[in-house]
């Protein structure tokens, strides 16, 4: 079987392992240059150091060897808390996964392969639209570096969520994701008034948080099947996707020959992600979370290495809507 991936994010890079070690042969991947220093966006995210984290990459490289920094507190909305997230170089990662495998330029000729995976992500390049309204998330992202410790921290409200992440030697990968049209661009680089820093990188990107079940179809006639983020396994509260793109990759791999048990499999593993999209939305709209909003949001914060319980959640959720009603009024007022 002739087979072309369209995407050397994780998703892509991971299917490619996947498929050589199940007997498919090299599939042909096909990346386009997106114009970044690192040729990634996002270029860094953290992990969970979790069984499954660890099952899923050893497979194919040192679950370590890419790790920059590890964590075990994280403030959220100014809430100090426990965690255990790892953060990982993604593009040293995904150069990893492919090793020598030659990425080729430019679109996929669609008319030569039996199979074409559209991992592209937020273009769903081949699968075309879906059926349900999106949820996308504008993000601007800086890499900088500074002699100053800035922790690992997120800062949420209904209209976008900033973040910041240690990745080691004075590192830090900063990000605001703007999920609601018309909100000002945030000037993230306020953090460091008054410190010393350079930017080594910076761009701007999007982010697909509609979950999967508001991303069908998962097919596009018989020969295009969509894989990680262009069929929306990205938590919609977290914009985590990495470890969720290499599951959907094995799911695809298990059911290669029956697109209709993998749309099913895909549905049911993260129907998690449609209750968090469906909470996040009544978020956005005003509404104080219900008591199964909020078990959703705390089985997530424990899946993502965060220590956060009830109270600091009811804390979340309040300063959430506050910052919301402020931002509204100040929109009003120009």
């Amino acid at each position: 079987m002739r087979i072309a991936i369209a995407g050397a994010g994780m998703a892509g890079s991971y299917l490619y392992r996947l498929l050589r070690e199940e007997g498919f042969g090299d599939a042909d991947i096909y990346g386009r240059k997106n114009g970044s220093a690192c040729g990634h966006r996002p270029c860094a995210w953290g992990f969970a150091p979790s069984a499954d984290y660890r099952r899923l990459v050893s497979r194919f490289i040192d679950p370590d060897e890419h790790v920059r920094d590890h964590r075990k507190r994280i403030e959220i909305d100014g809430i100090d808390m426990t965690a255990d997230v790892l953060m990982v170089d993604k593009p040293a990662m995904n150069a990893a996964m492919l090793g020598d495998a030659e990425v080729r330029d430019g679109p996929v000729p669609v008319d030569r392969y039996d199979r074409v995976v559209d991992a592209t992500g937020i273009e769903r390049s081949y699968l075309g639209h879906t059926a349900h309204p999106e949820l996308i998330a504008d993000l601007i992202q800086y890499r900088i570096s500074t002699p100053d410790e800035l922790g690992l921290w997120i800062s949420t409200s209904a209209i976008g969520y900033e973040w910041c992440f240690p990745m080691g030697g004075g590192e830090y990968h900063i990000g605001f994701g703007n999920l609601r049209p018309g909100a000002e661009r945030h000037d993230l680089l306020r953090h460091l008034e008054g410190r010393e820093h350079k930017v080594r990188c910076r761009c701007r990107s999007r982010l697909r948080l509609s979950s999967p079940w508001y991303s069908v179809p998962f097919t596009n006639g018989p020969m295009v099947v969509g894989v990680g983020e262009s069929i929306g396994t990205v938590a919609p509260l977290g914009g985590d996707g990495n470890l969720y793109s290499m599951q959907c990759a094995e799911m695809l791999v298990r059911h290669w020959d029956d697109t209709a048990a993998y749309t099913e499999e895909v549905l049911d593993r993260f129907d998690w992600m449609r209750r968090e999209r469906e909470a996040l939305q009544r978020l956005m709209g005003g509404t104080f979370p219900s008591a199964g909003d909020m078990r959703t949001f705390l089985q997530h914060a424990r899946r993502a290495g965060f220590g956060m319980g009830p109270v600091s959640a009811l804390r979340f959720f309040t300063k959430a809507l506050q910052s919301d009603e402020r931002a509204n009024a100040q929109m009003v007022s120009r």
